[in-house]
């Protein structure tokens, strides 16, 4: 299955997402992590689909993200 990462800039905007998210029946987890990218971020929101998907709902929603990676589930 295909695993879409967002990097939040905070824990609350991460539970946030997740909640929304949560509504459009997309499951998720929040993880912390020291280096997810250039913009050194504290939490990542891992989420089992399409990238885009998520891009769109987070657009729609009004949630603030740092660019998506798109992964495959280990």
């Amino acid at each position: 299955m295909s695993q879409c990462k967002a990097a939040m800039i905070s824990y609350t905007s991460a539970s946030q997402a997740r909640r929304i998210l949560q509504q459009y029946g997309v499951s998720s987890e929040i993880r912390r992590t020291e280096h997810f990218g250039p913009q050194g971020c504290g939490f990542v929101l891992v989420v089992q689909g399409d990238c885009g998907r998520v891009s769109d709902i987070f657009r729609r929603e009004g949630i603030a993200f740092q660019p998506l990676q798109e992964g495959r589930d280990a």
